[in-house]
């Protein structure tokens, strides 16, 4: 078996295995499923270009090679349409048909009739460079937001090079009398070098589009473990998570904290009225205020059903009871139209300061519970606040 046969058969299966990955992502894993068909036609069309390089055998060396660029060109477009797809930038869909069905009329249409293989390769080149160094500047802000710098110039790195790499194609394909340092001693030789060049590029490209794929489902994972889907407030295990924490930091540090436990009242009347839509649309309402009304370091939980948690870090109970105040005036003030209605709810409150070290969590959420039911049997749209600790023994 030839070389070119080991080659051809390493592409197919290298790009196969990306072509199926991008399937499978676009498919079952949740991903974009616009930009994981627009990665699919990339690979794809870069492994058929790199097979075109390797079938000479009574095949026309200048239609191979048109046709493989026209190929590469398709595949640059594709992968950039993708990834803005995926950090959702502003589309180029015209730009690309351009470059796309110029690139195809120009090779195909012209220079192949004519035998121009040195103008197609050339212009075709020019194109790939293009589309990859627009693709490194405008995915680099978004990249480097959302998945830390490093990544960025990562994949900045990597098109550059594949900018590089096609601007020394078309620098050979001028001036074929130079000696290009990156040219070998004969044409097998150069030929497998630009094949595992190519794969390389391509194999890194799939394993940088693979990671901040599967970052991004991580981190989806991550925040729908953390957080409420009705009203996206971090649920109940993740704020008895930072409750926890912020005990540990009163048993070290002497830092006191103020739990506040807040029901709507009435919620139920709300859903047997006007139906469970109104009472989600009213959660919602609710949720918003109370975490347009918290301070940055304030943590605002859906406790479950109807009822919510605010944890106050470093506040006693005068400053906590100021802040409880100020969240059951806003709700009061919020009007939620439903129907030919408007919705207005008010809230009652159980506010509990730790500044017992020794005192267990749950005796903690006892205590506001217990002042929350207080508010309750008083008459709701109250705060009432739990006795210390120390003083209730």
């Amino acid at each position: 078996m030839e070389v070119r046969h080991l080659l051809l058969a390493f592409v197919l299966l290298t790009h196969g295995l990306t072509t199926l990955m991008w399937w499978a992502a676009g498919t079952w894993l949740g991903l974009s499923r616009k930009a994981a068909m627009h990665w699919l036609v990339a690979s794809l069309c870069n492994g058929l270009a790199l097979a075109c390089m390797m079938l000479t055998d009574g095949w026309p060396e200048t239609a191979l090679a048109l046709l493989a660029c026209v190929l590469v060109v398709h595949g640059a477009v594709s992968m950039r349409r993708g990834l803005q797809a995926f950090l959702k930038l502003r589309h180029t869909d015209g730009s690309h048909l351009i470059l796309g069905l110029g690139a195809t009329l120009f090779c195909l249409g012209l220079c192949l009739p004519m035998g121009w293989r040195v103008a197609g390769v050339v212009v075709c080149s020019a194109v790939i460079g293009w589309v990859m160094l627009s693709t490194a500047r405008e995915c680099f802000a978004p990249l480097r937001t959302e998945f830390q710098v490093g990544t960025a110039w990562v994949h900045s790195a990597l098109l550059t090079s594949v900018a590089l790499m096609f601007a020394g194609l078309a620098m050979s394909e001028l001036l074929p009398g130079v000696v290009w340092p990156w040219l070998l001693d004969n044409a097998q030789q150069a030929q497998v070098g630009m094949v595992l060049t190519s794969v390389t590029v391509s194999i890194l490209s799939a394993f940088v589009l693979g990671y901040i794929v599967v970052t991004r489902l991580v981190r989806r994972l991550e925040h729908l473990s953390h957080h409420d889907a009705l009203t996206g407030l971090l649920n109940r295990r993740a704020i008895e998570y930072l409750l926890d924490r912020e005990a540990q930091r009163l048993h070290r540090f002497g830092e006191p904290f103020t739990v506040l436990m807040v029901d709507i009242d009435h919620f139920k009347r709300i859903n047997d009225r006007l139906g469970h839509a109104a009472g989600d649309a009213v959660l919602c309402a609710v949720s918003q205020a109370l975490q347009a009304q918290a301070r940055e370091v304030d943590r605002v939980a859906r406790f479950g059903g109807e009822e919510f948690c605010v944890l106050l870090p470093h506040t006693l109970h005068d400053g906590a009871l100021l802040a409880a105040e100020r969240l059951r005036h806003a709700i009061s003030q919020i009007n939620i139209p439903w129907a030919d209605e408007t919705i207005t709810v008010t809230i009652s409150t159980g506010l509990a300061t730790a500044n017992d070290s020794l005192e267990a969590l749950a005796s903690l959420l006892r205590r506001a519970d217990d002042a929350l039911y207080q508010a309750k049997a008083e008459g709701r749209n109250k705060v009432v606040s739990a006795p210390d600790r120390v003083a209730a023994a």
